[in-house]
């Protein structure tokens, strides 16, 4: 009995060790590493060993004597420790290095319609969302701040929110407007009214862009072609990544003053052709969500790893069990 109670303890801690591990974050604010992102590695003990990479998309980086390491989802200071850990063993006369990002790529946003100046804003830190707008060179005049649009990325895409900025900004709230995370999307509407026909003018002010966002393998702003429809820009954004979620495609377009969202199931869009081809217009936005994660959120992986380490504890437990029965 009391080596089953001792085993149960270890089974309850060895599950709290696990998924405490698969759920937790940095416990500060460092500015963890990103795809992307462009690093100088400096060794002052030998200057000629320098260089300065880019993030790849599986993470890593290359260094001449080293090779290939690990660099996303770390901090500067923990890759500069693994850089000089593994080089010290090949020259003892290195001992240290300095990472510094010198280019922030991974922690991006988009800001469309009507602000001055368009298109994708990086960071260290992403700002709240009404600098983010005044970074955007302010909104022009035919702006609605009352319906401001924000498209989820990241762990979140799929999700809209529409935000009434102006309100906040006249009652002094700033701070309750939503925070912005990575591969978000901010829309600036045009005024209900603004423009009496929905003429050459709105088509021709539209930028020769189509943003592709969510479970994609290269998310971001792409040039516009004439002919594209939903599968074509998929296919340019490097195609679907493991986790999307192909029944809940959006498609978010501009329709003169209004914008509209339509959602496809593509799994049905490619086994029957329906619904109806939809052909991209400049400035369209393409969300392609990802799927709820798992077990207590942490994953397949995690949680299968979790599942088959406490059946086999439970044999265990059962085997005791029938060995003392025997005695």
């Amino acid at each position: 009995m009391i080596i089953r109670q001792r085993l149960c303890k270890t089974v309850v801690c060895v599950m709290v060790l696990v998924l405490g591990g698969a759920l937790s974050a940095p416990a500060d604010n460092q500015y963890i590493i990103g795809t992307g992102d462009i690093l100088q590695i400096s060794f002052w003990q030998d200057p000629q060993l320098n260089a300065e990479v880019r993030v790849s998309e599986d993470g890593k980086i290359s260094l001449d004597i080293i090779g290939q390491l690990d660099a996303a989802g770390r901090t500067t200071q923990q890759l500069q420790n693994e850089i000089a850990s593994q080089i010290s063993r090949l020259n003892k006369n290195i001992s240290q290095a300095v990472v510094r990002v010198v280019e922030f790529n991974y922690l991006s946003v988009f800001i469309i319609g009507q602000v001055r100046n368009p298109g994708k804003r990086s960071y260290e830190m992403i700002p709240d969302l009404w600098r983010l707008i005044n970074e955007a060179g302010g909104v022009t005049e035919t702006a609605d701040l009352t319906r401001v649009t924000i498209v989820r990325g990241g762990d979140r895409a799929g999700q809209v929110e529409v935000v009434d900025v102006q309100k906040a900004v006249s009652e002094g709230k700033i701070a309750s407007l939503p925070a912005i995370g990575r591969m978000d999307t901010i829309e600036i509407p045009r005024t209900v009214g603004a423009s009496s026909t929905p003429n050459l003018a709105l088509t021709t002010d539209r930028k020769n862009l189509i943003y592709i966002l969510g479970a994609v393998n290269d998310p971001g702003v792409k040039t516009f072609e004439e002919g594209v429809d939903i599968l074509d820009a998929l296919a340019i954004a490097g195609g679907p990544s493991p986790d999307a979620d192909l029944k809940h495609a959006r498609i978010l377009m501009k329709d003169g003053e209004y914008s509209q969202t339509m959602t496809i199931d593509l799994n049905k869009y490619t086994s029957s052709g329906r619904p109806a081809r939809y052909i991209l217009r400049k400035e369209d936005t393409i969300v392609l969500p990802r799927r709820k994660a798992g077990f207590l959120g942490v994953g397949l992986p995690v949680a299968a790893g979790v599942a088959g380490l406490v059946t086999s504890l439970v044999i265990i437990l059962d085997r005791l069990g029938d060995d003392r029965g025997a005695r």
